[in-house]
């Protein structure tokens, strides 16, 4: 007789297959192209879930057996059900250590690469090869033409920035919000014991070393950024905003709601931030608490940054080069990018085009909320 766990997970395990394959159907047969093969699915404890086969189409192919496939693609227990009503996306899950992807010894492929973009086109309906990235930087406001992010207001006429690609900053913008007006002891009591990941270190491609991550309860996360008793270890980047908040802030109404994934929050210390690096979809960025300094660079000046390539990650690039830390005999080209600094206030917020590097420094303590527009393809190129 099965115990209540086992047929739990069963059921589980059915409902996921049902629900990938009905997102599944969206995906034009154009798309797959070089995505062919067999992909097992796994929780991140070990437990199987299923085989996926890609050919014309997608499809769970339980006559495949493990050996056979050449990705694996492994998951924390629950979260399918919530990249599917679209409340996470792989990308947060990545940077969050919820979602592993690697190909298996017998796979000739690159595993990471393919299988980030196989879960992009079905999850985001987004697929950006390298004809379209390079028509970023070229569709896109140049460097030599971009002297400042302008700061406009909310009710002037904004249309000219989407089709340039090019940002721009709208004051006061979440001033409006309920979350924006709520004290630290109403947000902790709504969330409770939440779970929260930290950002410890970034990855050092100097040094080939990986990032590292530490978990914490958002509680004695927040509580500790505004004691006096010492520093705090990590920022709390890329992190889902919870459910329980979801009445609490507002999608930006320029693009439809379906475009947006449930926004991520950035939380950190004064000195925190992320080193320089680009996302390769449209992003709202709103700044809830502090004051925050971000260096931008148009993506016509991608020659001079050097550019790394992270196969699991299709949306996102991190340059090489920390702008604050570096040696400029190891990166020659770099002091010839050209940079715009802008500053975010309490209230503020930030467009940022697809493709646009950003280096992210918090000058105090600083809350933000982000907004990716992962379900539709870069506003300039529309």
């Amino acid at each position: 007789m099965y115990s209540h766990g086992i047929l739990t997970t069963m059921k589980n395990t059915i409902v996921a297959i049902q629900e990938i394959e009905r997102l599944s159907k969206a995906v034009s047969p154009s798309s797959l192209e070089g995505l062919r093969g067999n992909y097992v699915w796994n929780t991140l404890s070990g437990q199987p879930l299923f085989v996926m086969s890609v050919d014309t189409r997608i499809y769970s192919n339980t006559g495949v057996s493990v050996g056979e496939c050449g990705t694996e693609i492994s998951l924390a227990e629950g979260v399918i059900a919530d990249l599917a009503s679209k409340t996470i996306d792989p990308l947060t899950l990545i940077n969050t250590g919820k979602l592993r992807i690697r190909a298996l010894a017998n796979s000739s492929k690159d595993g990471e690469k393919e299988g980030m973009r196989l879960l992009n086109l079905i999850f985001n309906n987004t697929s950006l090869d390298g004809a379209r990235r390079s028509e970023i930087e070229f569709k896109s406001v140049q460097g030599a033409d971009f002297k400042r992010c302008d700061v406009r207001g909310e009710s002037e006429n904004i249309e000219g920035y989407f089709r340039r690609g090019e940002p721009f900053i709208i004051t006061e913008v979440c001033c409006k919000w309920p979350l924006f007006k709520m004290t630290l002891s109403e947000i902790f009591d709504v969330l409770g014991e939440l779970e929260v990941s930290l950002l410890v270190k970034e990855h050092d491609f100097v040094k080939k070393q990986p990032p590292s991550y530490e978990k914490s309860s958002f509680f004695d996360y927040v509580n500790a950024l505004y004691s006096d008793k010492g520093e705090v270890s990590g920022y709390m980047a890329a992190n889902s905003v919870p459910q329980q908040l979801k009445d609490t802030y507002l999608y930006p109404e320029v693009f439809s709601r379906a475009a947006f994934n449930t926004p991520r929050w950035w939380i950190g210390p004064a000195g925190s931030g992320l080193r320089l690096h680009r996302d390769l979809v449209d992003n709202f960025l709103c700044q809830l608490k502090g004051r925050k300094r971000i260096r931008l660079y148009a993506p016509s000046e991608t020659g001079f940054l050097y550019p790394v390539v992270i196969g699991s990650n299709a949306l996102y690039e991190p340059s090489m080069v920390d702008p604050d830390n570096y040696e400029g005999s190891d990166f020659p080209l770099f002091s010839r990018a050209r940079y715009v600094d802008c500053e975010l206030g309490a209230g503020d917020l930030l467009y940022l085009p697809a493709g646009w590097w950003h280096h992210v420094h918090n000058i105090e303590v600083s809350w933000s909320l982000n907004f990716f527009a992962v379900n539709q393809a870069p506003c300039v190129l529309s």
